[in-house]
């Protein structure tokens, strides 16, 4: 027989996540195992147990991957159609989120705040970076004269609190949207939409605000 193949953490966490969610939590370690091409004893080493792969997978992310593009903005589009691209990838990732925490509940797995609290060493959690991302890029478009001048953490709490309440009531409720067949893809593009034309009365640029 060759060599076992061999696989880091992040490969054996993306694979088993993949596995929980489409085949549920009582899905055997041997069969990520099998998927990944190595033994299910790997799997054992590297996290503990089942229930340590299950955390692992499962749980938020310790790394919010939208930062980064916060950061680089706004650039020369107009701000609302930058606020819908950056609202959905917010949405989406609140969406995976939660499907992972939901999948814990149901197995009755404890697990920790991943992404909500510090890591050693850390000066901000993830869903700190994350605010604190938001927030600096609305206060970028409110000094461009792209957006009218308001409190801007009172903004980017109303608009992450908006995306991530949705998910919730999604996923207790179902999808909550009056579109026949639509998927939650479809169901959560549409629900950005919304919430960004509600505000955007409110937070769009008007003649004669000058930024402070």
């Amino acid at each position: 027989m060759g060599r076992p193949r061999a696989v880091t953490d992040e490969q054996i966490i993306a694979a088993a996540r993949r596995c929980f969610l489409d085949r549920g939590a009582g899905v055997p370690a041997s069969e990520i195992a099998r998927d990944l091409g190595v033994s299910h004893t790997t799997l054992f080493n590297r996290f503990g147990s089942k229930e340590g792969l299950l955390v692992a997978a499962l749980e938020p992310p310790r790394e919010v991957p939208w930062v980064e593009a916060l950061e680089a903005g706004p650039d020369g589009r107009p701000v609302r159609d930058q606020l819908v691209e950056h609202a959905r990838v917010i949405s989406a990732f609140y969406a995976e989120m939660e499907a992972g925490l939901s999948l814990l509940r149901a197995a009755g797995v404890e697990h920790g705040s991943g992404g909500c609290t510090r890591g050693e060493g850390e000066a901000e959690s993830a869903a700190e970076r994350g605010y604190h991302a938001l927030v600096a890029w609305l206060e970028r478009a409110q000094r461009q004269e792209s957006l009218a001048i308001c409190d801007s953490r009172t903004l980017a709490s109303t608009i992450l609190g908006a995306l991530h309440g949705w998910t919730l009531t999604a996923t207790a409720c179902g999808q909550g949207d009056d579109a026949e067949g639509a998927g939650a893809c479809d169901a959560g593009d549409r629900h950005v939409e919304r919430v960004v034309d509600l505000l955007w009365h409110g937070i769009g640029p008007r003649a004669g605000v000058v930024p402070g």
